[in-house]
């Protein structure tokens, strides 16, 4: 069963790809830690890989900088800095670990939470370089903020979230031009536009942990994804990695049939998909009651079908315009 998904047409059940709701989370969280903690991995190798390239070309930009780059390089490994930290406080988390706990981490994140290293230095020597710098900065002290607030108000039994609607930010609007080939070969240009690109990898991970828990509570927020479903498994693309051993719960919600279900689940597999750069998590289910399984069988069918059906109405326009 581990990899039904994979079985091309030796399955047990029949395979649909279908858009719907979804939602999992571990059925029983870790509650006896320093922090209350759902154990998913918000770096796996597709998180990694963005970060790494990122970097590499942060610091290679870096490196062809030639106007006051004594000033700016040590600005620009602050902001990677403040970004790894962000990054390491996310994973303790996952971890069931505050790290308000431990002294050295909790004196680094209270230094950023109002300003970023020496970044307004730049003010009077780089006035037009510190507008990016500053918007990083308003991101980057943004999610420290919620960082502290959630690690205050949390406890072994609860982690306090936040509204999980995506963040917009000046930074973004401001950088996205950069990809644009007359910005290509400047390194200032690049070097920014890769260090957004950097801390967006860690602010992310940082959301998507943020968003896990926000969810448990707040089902009308569920996101539609594309998956692969059987009535034994399903397969999904997400930016992160759920780890085997535990059980999960998976809330699927049928919009166009007006209902859900919940069903109790392992994790089979995940693999990463270099296109998209996302985990493919693979799930199957410890089988639902028979009613739960057998709608399943039934609305998959049902979608085959109405595949099949507008496939065919589609050949025949398509036969009938060729004739005209």
């Amino acid at each position: 069963m581990a990899f039904w998904f994979e079985k091309n047409n030796i399955r047990r059940f029949r395979r649909m790809d279908v858009s719907v709701k979804l939602f999992v989370t571990p059925s029983s969280p870790i509650i006896d830690m320093e922090i209350f903690a759902l154990g998913i991995d918000y770096f796996p190798n597709s998180v990694k890989k963005k970060i790494t390239h990122n970097q590499q070309q942060l610091l290679s930009w870096i490196g062809y900088i030639q106007e006051q780059k004594e000033i700016l390089e040590p600005v620009f490994l602050q902001v990677i800095d403040a970004a790894q930290l962000l990054g390491e406080a996310t994973k303790l988390i996952s971890q069931g670990k505050n790290p308000l706990l431990n002294e050295k981490l909790s004196q680094e994140i209270m230094k950023n939470l109002k300003t970023i290293g020496c970044i307004g230095s730049l003010e009077e020597t780089a006035p037009k370089t510190f507008q990016y710098f500053s918007q990083v900065e308003k991101k980057l002290t943004h999610f420290f903020r919620l960082l502290l607030i959630s690690l205050h108000k949390s406890s072994p039994k609860k982690y306090h979230s936040f509204d999980a609607a995506e963040q917009t930010f000046k930074i973004d609007e401001m950088t996205a031009k950069f990809t644009q080939q007359a910005f290509k070969k400047i390194p200032l240009v690049q070097a920014i536009y890769f260090m957004n690109e950097l801390v967006n990898s860690y602010c992310e991970a940082f959301q998507e942990l943020n968003r896990d828990y926000y969810l448990r509570e707040h089902p009308e927020a569920w996101k539609i994804y594309d998956v692969s479903l059987s009535a034994g498994g399903i397969a999904v693309m997400y930016p992160k990695r759920f780890l085997p051993g535990r059980l999960l719960t998976l809330y699927i919600y049928f919009y166009e049939q007006s209902r859900s279900i919940s069903v109790k689940a392992l994790f089979a597999r995940s693999e990463t998909n270099p296109v998209e750069m996302l985990e493919r998590n693979a799930f199957y289910f410890e089988f639902p009651d028979p009613q739960t399984q057998y709608f399943l069988e039934l609305e998959i069918e049902r979608l085959q079908i109405e595949k099949a059906s507008n496939h065919c109405v589609n050949y025949q326009f398509l036969s009938n315009s060729e004739g005209l």
